[in-house]
């Protein structure tokens, strides 16, 4: 008897498809696709066949009970998705040089291995494990046949046992993000074969198509299983049987981050000035988030982004961003030592107009992305969106190739637009990207929103030693003598070659070398550093730097370097630092890009004319982070002794206090200010004019 209730138990589910009332679109904010779509579909059929770009297991934190629930009855899920290689992986497929199924299986260790690690996807990659262990789930990858992108279609088939589809086709993936309220704006196509003509065909196309390929039958693309050796891996994850995994314990889904009201009013001013202008937003107040929330906009609708850096540094943070924010995206990388993008048709694809390429981003360093052979293989138009970081980079000749592309959206993103001591530089990249977007958000904006934290600020006036005062009184001799030969225009101005442009530059080097700032550098970190504390020391160039590290040796201090240069793992002492603290002393490459927000002092020895570098340096040190409250800088101003003693040296004054009154002005120590101010009246300099009037000198250039 018992075997016999257990034979009726054991009738197979069929499901009814046909009972749902379903509609022929949905779209995520309008309507909710997995209550009204997705959960009602799985919960009626007995076949889910699903090709996509993208499958991520946090999507269970979406349906939640119904995928168990689900597998539970007998339902089977057919998944065919990239396999997420990177280019190296691509290439190495194509040449041959490594068995495809030896690349899978080494890309797929790699993330099983990291959703394990990591609390939000461990639960999730247990229940996925669970259910290809079960026989509930089988996955295998995809590639284009002819390596030229990625595999990225997005379709899906319910099926119940009484003959009824459903199949749909549209921009989501098999993500969180591709199906919550929270994630990206999505939609979706619906088509159920019980309505018969073109849904029943468009149904029985799409259910051909999965099942061409799940075959490995189609020619354009590669389907092969998952690997049987991180099959066997995923396994030993899994929970013991189906009865065993509580959907209860699916952990909440991570948040989209939410964007700050200038953030959202900044892209719907880009919006509003037809997508073109220029984010001038302080550093630390969120300026690349920002620009994502627009590239997000663009690539929706099916349309090509071009994102430019100027350093490696940048590529590789641009790519994360990308990847955790909009991971739906095609992305290319170029530049860096990523050469994927030289192959055939590569970029033509990545940036061409037709929408059922779906969303692409390609991710290029300035100097590649200026590059003719780039250039000629960008497919320009209005479909594109070309972003340019750090914006003030793009304005130099080499990099101001670029703007030649034609895109149809433009935009910049600096704290600093404006290229010091280059105005032809700086009209190109205003014609090109169309002004700023209103309003700019300023140093003071973003620590009075709580993006930067407050400062003090301690100037240290040093200077030059008399040898030092000779060297920079030749140089003003010929830069004078240089200035004279040139032929004065209509205005009356006297243009600056390159030869006087060089002597400048040479000459603000006396200043910035000044032998007297390696002992200031001792001086204040004996007087200052504590052990826990995080200081960053900025130099000048290498044999400053080299100077700065060995007279703190000296005095029993032991501080680490940091440049692109040195020798040892870059990337090891970094983690080192932001770890445990100390003493970071470093030149450019701290500049623009690197993210230390434990960092709580610095002291700034390579004094900068250029407005744009002091921004940047002292953003470095005021970002956030647990328990930091307060930020310390402390910087070097070379003076000369007085006004009559040495003339020459006044227009040096004149540099080093537009950067150090306008550090002040924004301090919370505004003594700082009063005693610059003091300094400039006794050297004959009105403090107040010197802000509106600015320097001459360009030393970003050589």
């Amino acid at each position: 008897m018992s075997s016999q209730v257990a034979n009726r138990d054991a009738r197979p589910f069929l499901g009814d498809l046909s009972v749902l009332d379903i509609k022929t679109e949905y779209r995520s904010l309008k309507e909710d696709p997995v209550r009204d779509f997705y959960r009602p579909c799985l919960l009626n059929a007995i076949s889910y066949k699903r090709a996509v770009g993208y499958f991520r297991s946090t999507v269970y934190n979406v349906i939640g009970t119904s995928i168990v629930e689900f597998a539970r009855r007998g339902g089977r899920t057919e998944l065919i998705c990239s396999p997420e290689l990177s280019e190296e992986d691509i290439d190495s497929i194509a040449l041959g040089y490594a068995r495809k199924s030896e690349v899978v299986r080494d890309s797929l260790f790699q993330q099983i291995e990291d959703l394990l690690a990591a609390e939000e996807t461990a639960f999730n990659t247990r229940v996925l494990a669970t259910l290809v262990s079960v026989g509930a789930l089988e996955i295998k990858v995809a590639v284009r046949a002819d390596r030229k992108g990625l595999y990225h279609e997005k379709i899906g088939v319910f099926s119940d046992g009484v003959g009824n589809a459903v199949s749909f086709k549209g921009s989501a993936n098999e993500t969180w993000s591709g199906w919550h309220l929270q994630g990206n704006f999505e939609s979706i196509e619906v088509f159920c074969s019980w309505r018969g003509g073109l849904e029943a065909e468009r149904v029985k196309k799409h259910t051909a198509h999965f099942d061409a390929l799940w075959a490995e039958h189609d020619p354009d693309i590669e389907v092969f299983s998952f690997p049987a050796e991180a099959v066997t891996y995923l396994k030993k994850a899994a929970f013991k049987d189906l009865d065993a995994v509580d959907p209860k314990d699916i952990p909440p889904p991570e948040k989209r981050r939410t964007p700050l009201p200038h953030q959202n009013a900044a892209v719907s001013a880009w919006l509003s000035q037809g997508s073109r202008g220029i984010f001038e937003h302080a550093t630390g107040s969120g300026k690349t988030f920002t620009a994502l929330m627009a590239i997000r906009q663009h690539i929706e609708r099916g349309n090509p982004a071009l994102v430019v850096v100027p350093s490696r540094l940048l590529l590789d943070q641009w790519a994360s961003e990308i990847k955790d924010e909009i991971s739906e995206a095609a992305l290319l990388l170029a530049g860096g030592g990523n050469n994927a993008w030289r192959a055939p048709h590569r970029l033509k694809g990545m940036t061409g107009a037709d929408t059922a390429h779906g969303g692409r981003i390609v991710l290029a360093t300035m100097q590649t992305a200026s590059m003719d052979a780039f250039r000629d293989s960008v497919i320009d138009g209005d479909h594109l969106l070309l972003v340019a970081d750090e914006v003030h980079q793009i304005g130099s000749q080499q990099h101001a190739r670029i703007m030649t592309l034609d895109a149809g959206s433009r935009l910049g993103l600096s704290a600093t637009p404006i290229r010091y001591g280059d105005p032809e530089g700086t009209r190109r990249i205003f014609e090109y990207f169309g002004g700023v977007v209103p309003p700019p958000i300023t140093l003071a904006d973003a620590i009075e929103a709580g993006r930067l934290v407050p400062y003090e600020y301690f100037p240290h006036a040093l200077n030059l030693t008399a040898e030092e005062a000779d060297e920079w009184r030749d140089y003003t001799d010929k830069i004078r003598r240089e200035i004279v030969r040139q032929k004065p225009d209509d205005a009356g101005v006297r243009p600056l070659s390159d030869k006087a442009k060089m002597l400048l530059i040479q000459r603000s080097r006396v200043a910035k070398k000044a032998a007297t700032k390696v002992r200031l550098a001792c001086d204040v970190l004996k007087a200052h550093f504590e052990k826990g504390q995080s200081w960053l020391v900025y130099c000048e160039d290498a044999d400053q730097l080299a100077q700065v590290l060995a007279a703190l040796r000296q005095d029993g201090m032991a501080p680490v370097e940091y440049h692109s240069k040195m020798q040892g793992d870059r990337a090891a002492t970094m983690s080192w630092f932001r770890s445990f603290g100390g003493i970071l002393v470093s030149i450019r490459c701290l500049d623009e890009g690197v993210d230390i927000p434990d960092v709580s002092h610095a002291l700034i020895l390579a004094s900068s004319q250029n407005p744009r570098q002091f921004i940047q340096r002292r953003g470095r040190v005021l970002r956030r982070a647990p328990d930091k409250r307060v930020a310390i800088l402390h910087d070097a101003i070379v003076a000369p002794v007085s006004a009559d003693d040495e003339p020459e040296q006044i227009s040096l004054l004149k540099s080093e206090l537009v950067r150090a009154i306008e550090f002040a002005d924004h301090a919370i120590n505004k003594g700082a200010g009063a005693e610059l101010r003091d300094i400039a009246i006794s050297m004959g300099i009105d403090p107040d004019g010197l802000l509106d009037s600015g320097v001459e000198e360009d030393e970003e250039e050589t």
